[in-house]
């Protein structure tokens, strides 16, 4: 399996990888058997696979399909076309499925055939996520971190597919709010942990996600603080509080500005 696709198992599932990856976070790409594939037909495949990982239950019905694939075009002719794209695709992964096709028929349109061994970065990253929020739930905070780390190494990237459709903005949104809560619980788990050093570098990629995040300019002052760099940690205050004065007109929250008096008066601060 080439290091691209490696990322995509989850603990526990070695010798149990998708025959077929759809991977629509950062950059969208299809891997098959862990090698990336090349696809033609105009990039009609890379629109028809995304528009089905992103509908509910991975599928839509023809007459969507249709009118995404090739808007204003007559329903005959656009429904041909859509036929010979699906056997397009067939013909291309079908050989990694043990002749099991890549979608399935609905009573209206398409499935993606996820029985078959076709999956979907999004769903996997949501399974991550969604199992470190149980552990949370539990107290189980080491396993919880364990789950989010694993979903990190998934998310690459925001939700690729262009367009701004409601769907996709909100998808896009949840998704991206859930990567973020992710690096907040590993900076917290880590900092309680007392791994300043790997807590600092989880709180730089919340700030390089969301630099308007203060409770992640707060971990980053506290991190250095620990470390014994006061200077940065004060730094990194001044820097708090242009990016909001700049990007709201507003100031930095009490919190944050009692931390920084703390640090500047010397006492401790973490």
């Amino acid at each position: 399996m080439t290091s691209g696709a490696s990322t995509w198992l989850v603990p526990g599932s070695a010798g149990n990888s998708p025959t077929i990856l759809i991977c629509l976070l950062g950059q969208f790409q299809v891997f098959k058997q862990g090698e990336r594939i090349p696809l033609r037909h105009g990039g009609k495949i890379k629109v028809l696979l995304s528009a089905l990982a992103l509908h509910q239950h991975q599928q839509a019905t023809r007459d969507a399909l249709v009118e995404t694939l090739w808007p204003g075009m007559d329903l005959e002719h656009a429904s041909q076309s859509l036929n010979t794209l699906v056997h397009g695709l067939r013909r291309l992964v079908g050989d990694a499925l043990a002749g099991r096709p890549p979608l399935v028929r609905t009573d209206d349109g398409y499935q993606l055939n996820l029985s078959a061994g076709i999956d979907v970065d999004t769903l996997r990253f949501d399974s991550c996520t969604e199992l470190g929020s149980r552990r949370l739930r539990t107290g189980d905070r080491a396993g919880a971190a364990a789950a989010f780390e694993e979903g990190l190494r998934l998310y690459r990237g925001d939700l690729c597919p262009g367009g701004t459709s409601l769907d996709v903005v909100i998808e896009r949104e949840r998704l991206r709010a859930q990567y973020l809560g992710a690096l907040a619980h590993l900076t917290d788990y880590h900092y309680d942990s007392g791994d300043n050093g790997t807590a600092l570098r989880y709180a730089h990629r919340l700030l390089q996600a969301d630099p308007c995040r203060e409770d992640a300019h707060r971990a980053v002052m506290r991190c250095h603080a620990r470390l014994g760099q006061r200077a940065q940690a004060m730094k990194q205050y001044l820097l708090c509080r242009d990016i909001l004065r700049r990007e709201f007109q507003a100031a930095p929250e009490q919190a944050t500005d009692d931390l920084f008096a703390a640090l500047r008066s010397g006492r401790p601060a973490v």
